[in-house]
C-alpha cells in the first residue's frame, strides 16, 4: 500500500488545520500520499448538549472522557483500522515503535486511529475496544492533541515519496540501535572564529565516515546516559 489513512478522534478538530497545511505533511496531503479524517468527539455525544465527560466514579479533581461516545465515534470508521489511545498509561514511542507501527498499518492494508485523550483521562474500560495505548514521552501534555501530530510526523516520513531524498532517512538519529546522527555543518568554513573540523574539509570520504560514526556514538552515550 505504502500510503497512510490516519483518523484522529478530537475534541479540537482546528488544531490540526495548519499543521495538515504546511511543509512536508502538507505536500503529502496534495499528493495523495497520506488522507486525514479528523473526527469530532462531540459529534457522537450522548445528549444534546454535547457531553463526553464526567466526573470521576470514586472522587477526584477534573473530568473523564466516556466510553460511550468513544465507542461510537469507532464505529462510525469504515473499514479495518488500527486503533491507539494517546495516553500516559501506555508504551513509549520510539523509532522502533513507530516503524513497527507503519509496517503493521501498511501489511494489514488497514487504516490508523488515533484518540487524543484529554483531562484527567478516559473511562479504563476503552482498552476493550482499542488495540494498544501509547504515550511519546515521560512528561505531561495537555491533551493529545500534540501527541498525535509527533506520531503523524514520524509515521509519514517513513512513506515511500513523502522525503524528498529517500536516502537522507538512512542516517538519521534513532535509526540504528545506540545512534544519535553526528553532527552537521555548512558554509561558511569560519564564522566569528569558529570552523568547521578539518576532516570534513579534506575530501577524504571513508576517514570523514569514520569521524560520524564516532561522533554518533559519542553524542549517544552524551545524551542516551539512561
Amino acid at each position: 500500500m505504502n500510503k497512510l489513512c490516519v483518523h484522529i478522534i478530537t475534541l479540537f478538530p482546528d488544531f490540526f488545520n495548519s499543521p495538515f497545511q504546511s511543509s512536508l505533511l502538507g505536500k503529502a496531503v496534495n499528493q495523495e500520499l497520506v488522507k486525514f479524517n479528523i473526527i469530532q468527539l462531540r459529534d457522537f455525544s450522548v445528549n444534546k448538549h454535547g457531553q463526553v465527560d464526567d466526573t470521576p466514579y470514586g472522587g477526584g479533581h477534573g473530568m473523564v472522557l466516556m466510553l460511550e461516545p468513544l465507542k461510537r465515534a469507532l464505529e462510525s470508521i469504515p473499514g479495518n483500522s488500527y486503533k491507539i489511545l494517546l495516553s500516559p498509561r501506555g508504551y513509549l514511542w520510539n523509532q522502533k515503535k513507530c516503524v513497527d507501527t507503519f509496517q503493521h498499518v501498511n501489511q494489514s492494508n488497514s487504516s490508523l486511529t488515533l484518540i487524543c485523550g484529554h483531562y484527567e483521562g478516559v473511562d479504563e474500560r476503552i482498552v476493550d475496544i482499542i488495540d494498544e495505548s501509547i504515550c511519546i514521552g515521560n512528561y505531561v501534555l495537555s491533551g493529545g492533541e500534540i501527541a498525535a501530530l509527533v506520531m503523524v510526523d514520524s509515521l509519514c516520513r517513513l512513506i515511500p515519496g513523502f522525503m524528498g531524498n529517500a536516502e537522507s532517512i538512512q542516517d538519521e538519529s534513532f535509526q540504528n540501535d545506540q545512534y544519535i546522527e553526528y553532527p552537521q555543518y555548512t558554509k561558511p568554513a569560519e564564522f566569528e572564529g569558529t570552523r568547521v573540523p578539518d576532516i570534513l574539509l579534506s575530501g577524504h570520504h571513508e576517514r570523514i565516515k569514520e569521524w560520524r560514526s564516532l561522533q554518533s556514538i559519542a553524542a549517544y552515550k552524551k545524551f542516551r546516559k539512561e
